[in-house]
């Protein structure tokens, strides 16, 4: 227990679990009447990035020296994380009065998830919130678009029953996870 304990606070994960319900909770007060796509992802993002805060420690060399199964509590921590985000937007989502689709915010926490955890791969930790913010931001400006490129762009705020949306955020998120848990975040 004593390492996983370590870990977690490393990682700033006990402080993200309390700041959690608070970012959901104004992102929800904020954005809630009425209930809209572009305002379910804008609050499914805000809880992704901040579950995802800590893919990284605050010593690469001493985390390379410790004798850790990495890849399986990499693993842990972005399944944790998707997990944690979607159950806070779901639980706040029941305060409104025109609650959304539950697809819509584990498709969404899932693809956002899958994308941070590329981005910190890829550029680093601390860059780990670039791509789910501009990946929704294109989203949010594009017009609804009916091709199937169009869609892909789209996903973040495209229909929960969209067979192509529901793939994408499953690629991006098995991709994700795929590449953070075998190589963790890029120093």
């Amino acid at each position: 227990m004593r390492p996983l304990a370590l870990y977690a606070q490393s990682r700033g994960v006990p402080a993200a679990l309390v700041v959690l319900p608070v970012v959901v909770l104004v992102a929800w007060s904020a954005l809630h009447s009425p209930w809209t796509p572009l305002s379910a992802s804008l609050t499914t993002l805000a809880a992704v990035l901040v579950t995802t805060a800590g893919l990284a420690g605050q010593d690469p060399e001493l985390d390379r020296s410790t004798a850790v199964p990495w890849p399986w509590w990499r693993l842990g921590h972005l399944l944790l994380a998707a997990t944690v985000a979607a159950t806070s937007v779901l639980l706040v989502q029941e305060l409104g009065d025109a609650p959304f689709d539950a697809a819509f915010a584990v498709r969404d926490t899932a693809g956002m998830i899958g994308l941070a955890g590329l981005a910190a791969t890829v550029a680093g930790a601390r860059l780990a919130a670039t791509a789910p913010v501009l990946w929704w931001a294109v989203a949010a400006i594009m017009p609804p678009a009916g091709s199937a490129l169009g869609r892909v762009v789209t996903w973040p705020v495209g229909a929960p029953d969209d067979t192509l949306t529901r793939w994408t955020a499953g690629v991006l998120f098995a991709g994700g996870i795929a590449a953070y848990s075998a190589r963790g975040a890029r120093r």
